[in-house]
């Protein structure tokens, strides 16, 4: 390494003129190295520089944690999902379930509709996140209400759903809620949310 390379001390500066202009200039500057090597050189900042530059990085820090914090509630937060139901298809998020007979649909998973009474049933069955689910949902006669009970193996839940403006309220029994849009009195005896 050469000798004028090497990195900047008090034994370089001499007492001379020019050496004092430049201290009085330079109080209170920042030096700030940029790498080592045969290239190698330095920046002065002065402290209005620093500091605009300290409080530029404070705030962008302070915004990366709000979108840091806004993305894990946002995750958190169940997400809506929407179902359809015609006399072909049954279609609940990205599944699209075709009618093989009346009141059967087949595809990603079954669904199969019922009538005890007044009020129509439904029966489906679908893997979701690799988990085999079995449930079975009861539309009180006017469609504004359901209940569901879902099982996957010794795992059983219930859920209430009541119908408000063109979705369903999902409550499940251990409190967590979800929105599904639906058309009024649409089954959903599927685990959403889950």
């Amino acid at each position: 390494m050469h000798p004028h390379h090497r990195a900047p001390g008090r034994e370089r500066v001499t007492s001379g003129p020019h050496a004092r202009w430049f201290r009085a200039r330079l109080a209170g500057a920042g030096i700030i190295d940029m790498g080592a090597g045969e290239h190698a050189s330095w920046v002065w900042r002065s402290r209005r520089v620093r500091r605009a530059r300290t409080s530029a990085l404070a705030a962008g820090v302070v915004f990366a944690l709000g979108c840091a914090t806004t993305g894990v509630v946002l995750s958190i937060l169940p997400t809506g999902v929407s179902v359809a139901m015609t006399a072909t298809t049954y279609r609940i998020g990205d599944a699209t379930l075709h009618a093989v007979a009346p009141g059967v649909y087949s595809g990603a998973g079954t669904l199969v509709l019922g009538h005890n009474g007044a009020d129509l049933t439904a029966g489906g069955s679908a893997v979701v996140d690799g988990a085999r689910w079995v449930g079975f949902c009861e539309v009180a006669a006017g469609g504004a209400a359901e209940t569901c009970h879902l099982q996957s193996g010794t795992r059983s839940l219930t859920a209430r759903d009541v119908w408000s403006a063109g979705t369903w309220r999902r409550t499940y029994g251990d409190g967590m809620r979800v929105d599904i849009a639906a058309a009024r009195g649409v089954p959903v005896p599927f685990p959403v949310g889950r």
